[in-house]
């Protein structure tokens, strides 16, 4: 699969089917553990700060366009033809194929409500997932090797990160060598927010159009900060197509 440099970042050729084959790929002929990443315009920002979290983007194994302005600029720059992919919609998927395929999967993050609602909501949706096991995100640093022999006694052979950026990224890289039979790794960050109804996505006709940015900012305007950098980042892509 190919790999296109955006701007500070780099995002992988893929659509949803692309990327859930990938995935298949990983659980059936892998030997590690795989890492899926989201790109995304503020993680052009952001992510190129920290040296450690840079090298992990660079090593993921799947980089999914997660933000339609990664979509669009790879597209322009470099001719290609990504589709977004993103990763609460990723995640969901994989819960799809796990059912079908009866691979095992384990989910750890969130508040302990949420993290409950959302494994509650996803049996309800797949009623034949195999869901090995689950664990807040509010776990002490000493309780890491209780956590990551659980993980190996339940045999689980997805593990899905929902700490936040780059707590998930960091954890991954800590801790991928002791697990034994995980072979995808994905941060999903907020995604158990929107399953246990927490927080509310935007609504189809927003995310068929790439407008879930703007959804978002009408509904938290404090994002503004965060978001500011869209002009900026689309800015910068013009300039690199025209040089």
């Amino acid at each position: 699969m190919q790999r296109y440099p955006v701007l500070n970042l780099w995002v992988d050729d893929c659509d949803m089917d692309r990327a859930l084959n990938r995935v298949g790929e990983f659980v059936d002929k892998g030997d590690r553990v795989h890492t899926i990443f989201a790109s995304n315009p503020e993680k052009n920002y952001s992510v190129p700060k920290n040296p450690f979290l840079y090298k992990m983007f660079q090593e993921a194994d799947l980089l999914i366009p997660d933000g339609i302005g990664m979509v669009m600029a790879a597209n322009w720059i470099h001719g290609a033809s990504i589709k977004r992919v993103p990763g609460c919609e990723l995640m969901q998927n994989i819960c799809s194929l796990a059912e079908r395929r009866g691979y095992r999967i384990f989910i750890y993050g969130a508040r302990e409500e949420v993290n409950d609602a959302a494994v509650g909501e996803l049996m309800r949706r797949h009623p034949k997932l195999k869901i090995a096991g689950r664990q807040n995100g509010y776990l002490d640093d000493d309780k890491t090797d209780e956590l990551v022999r659980r993980i190996n006694e339940s045999k689980a052979q997805i593990l899905f990160l929902a700490l936040g950026s780059p707590k998930q990224e960091f954890w991954i890289a800590k801790n991928r060598n002791r697990l034994h039979h995980v072979r995808v790794c994905q941060g999903i960050g907020g995604t158990l927010d929107v399953l246990a109804g927490t927080v509310n996505r935007a609504p189809e006709f927003y995310c068929k159009t790439g407008l879930e940015w703007f959804y978002r900012l009408m509904a938290e305007p404090s994002r503004i900060g965060r978001q500011i950098k869209l002009p900026i980042f689309a800015a910068q892509v013009v300039m690199k197509k025209l040089m």
